[in-house]
């Protein structure tokens, strides 16, 4: 039987609070109602959540051992301690933190400095290159916005950012039932986190080559076009807010009459 997001949530949930747990405690959160569970699926996800010694895996003795088919033939002989989550938090953040920039460094004080930080990923800017930030920082709040309202429940907030010249069905009513079925696997999504503002499309843009614009429904012109961002919807994540799994949300925006309207939005998993 395949492992769950919700099972590793309860298993993270479990072990950070009580610090130490009888690995058959812990097996038994991965078990099916006849107690069965897939050894390989839950050395894959153990393995995965012990990233950078999150937790360890002691015999009687209390040496630490690694987490093998030795452990699942005997699971009465082993113990599960909780050590820190700073280290898999810090994994995890590696693959989004901004990064410094050399070049901008002010020495204050020794080792007291001012750095200036540069995004990790590049921003895609067709058109005006001028007030392209300020755009881009417009249609992150606008997102924000988006993100907050849906993960908190309050659809009558955002149903109207919909365009009514959106694709058939992309609809919020057609984004909330792909999440509702994604919820059976991982979980109610009540967090969100990482918004980012992909590309932004700035002034008359309606020459670009093809390969720049967003696919557009029929009816909407190119210079209608503002931007792509995209943010984390979050079922499971450490006690200090990192997500441990997530899925994403991208939303395809155009401008109409001064407002910020959404033609497209998908939910996805990966990049």
């Amino acid at each position: 039987m395949p492992t769950t997001p919700k099972e590793s949530k309860k298993f993270m949930m479990l072990l950070t609070e009580k610090k130490t747990l009888p690995f058959g405690e812990a097996l038994s959160i991965f078990a099916d109602k006849r107690g069965k569970f897939n050894r390989d699926n839950v050395t894959v996800v153990l393995n995965g959540l012990s990233i950078e010694n999150s937790f360890s895996v002691l015999n009687k003795k209390g040496d630490e051992v690694w987490i093998d088919n030795a452990i699942f033939d005997s699971p009465e002989d082993y113990t599960l301690r909780f050590n820190s989550i700073a280290g898999f938090e810090t994994n995890v953040a590696s693959g989004f933190s901004d990064l410094i920039d050399p070049d901008n460094v002010n020495e204050i004080a020794p080792n007291y400095v001012w750095a200036t930080m540069q995004r990790r990923e590049q921003l895609r800017i067709t058109g005006d290159q001028q007030d392209a930030p300020e755009l881009a920082e417009r249609i992150r709040a606008f997102t924000h916005q988006f993100a907050f309202h849906l993960v908190t429940g309050q659809y009558e907030r955002i149903a109207g950012l919909f365009s009514l010249r959106a694709a058939k069905g992309q609809t919020l009513e057609t984004l909330l039932t792909r999440i509702a079925n994604l919820e059976r696997e991982f979980g109610p999504f009540d967090y969100f986190d990482h918004i980012e503002v992909i590309s932004v499309f700035n002034g008359d843009v309606a020459n670009v080559t093809a390969s720049a614009h967003m696919k557009l429904p029929k009816g909407i012109h190119r210079n209608e076009q503002r931007g792509l961002s995209r943010f984390q919807i979050i079922s499971v994540r450490t006690p200090n807010g990192m997500f441990i799994h997530e899925y994403k949300v991208s939303l395809s925006i155009i401008e109409e009459d001064g407002f910020f309207r959404i033609c497209d939005a998908k939910a996805y998993s990966g990049y």
